[in-house]
């Protein structure tokens, strides 16, 4: 089956080489896939660090804004308008003189939205605002349409804004539902102060 090799000529035959050529684009392919599977793993951790921190940011902002909900006049309740997606509640502007600050998130779309419009008086009740705000978006790409879960003191969910004590913001964001990384979902509990 082999071929002696006659005593000058030293080169290869059409057979080696065919075969040589085969197993090198065999060990190629093996080492292009394993590096194109690395470098998109690596690519999906970066997108997932980057979504997970947008996320606690967003997040950190909605607790901050709502654990500062007040009106300062209890005739006037703290939540004003509340659904699955939407909600808008009162806080002060921490002013001299004082203003009431009306804070609203929604969800338009994928875009999870705030918009803040602070009240044109200072003298208190009943308070005067302009039109609601442009709304700015906080984050992108969100799946989920129920945000808020609304719960009593006693942990009961809650249609009553009266009765609002606790607040569940869930929020999953997916940037592109048909590849990596997965969707990564987070829920921050605010609890209202002085409910």
């Amino acid at each position: 089956m082999s071929e002696r090799r006659r005593g000058g000529d030293g080169g290869f035959t059409m057979v080696e080489l065919l075969v040589a050529i085969s197993i090198l684009s065999v060990v190629m392919a093996l080492v292009f896939n394993a590096l194109n599977g690395g470098v998109r793993q690596a690519a999906d951790a970066q997108s997932r660090a980057q979504i997970e921190a947008d996320v606690r940011t967003t997040a950190d902002a909605f607790v901050r804004d709502l654990r500062q909900a007040y009106t300062g006049d209890p005739s006037l309740n703290r939540i004003a308008t509340m659904t699955a997606n939407t909600i808008t509640f009162y806080s002060p502007d921490r002013s001299t003189p004082f203003h009431l600050r009306m804070i609203s998130y929604r969800l338009n779309g994928t875009d999870f939205q705030r918009s803040i419009t602070v009240s044109t008086d200072t003298d208190g009740f009943p308070w005067v605002f302009p039109a609601t705000s442009a709304y700015a978006t906080q984050l992108q790409y969100v799946r989920n349409t129920t945000l808020f879960t609304y719960r009593g003191s006693d942990g009961a969910v809650t249609t009553d804004p009266t009765q609002v004590a606790i607040v569940d913001l869930t929020l999953t964001v997916d940037q592109d539902t048909a590849k990596g990384p997965a969707a990564y979902t987070s829920t921050e509990t605010v609890q209202i102060r002085g409910s």
